[in-house]
């Protein structure tokens, strides 16, 4: 099971925004009207902000929307402490991920 949030146009305009080896630019905003807020990490969805010597200063989610956010960990859906790594209408509905495998 995924989600259906991705998008790769920015502002619906067809363009796509990669390095130099095609990997999704590192904090690029997407969507439409700038509504829809996707970041990267090497090319993957991936909300963590690490400091220079690898160690993780804070956990943003990767895919950010009003009443919508979701947490991903290189291109997999995750979030620790058994925190809800997808949090949609408002967080009314939350959806608990590792590493990609949906709990309970």
């Amino acid at each position: 099971m995924g989600t259906r949030s991705i998008l790769i146009n920015y502002n619906a305009t067809g363009e796509k925004f990669t390095d130099e080896k095609g990997k999704p630019l590192d904090g690029t905003q997407i969507g439409e009207d700038r509504e829809t807020i996707l970041r990267f990490r090497d090319g993957y969805l991936d909300g963590d902000v690490f400091d220079v010597n690898g160690k993780l200063i804070t956990v943003k989610p990767a895919v950010e929307k009003q009443g919508h956010l979701e947490y991903w960990r290189k291109n997999k859906l995750h979030r620790d402490n058994n925190l809800p790594a997808i949090i949609s209408a408002g967080g009314s509905h939350n959806e608990y991920w590792e590493n990609g495998v949906q709990l309970g």
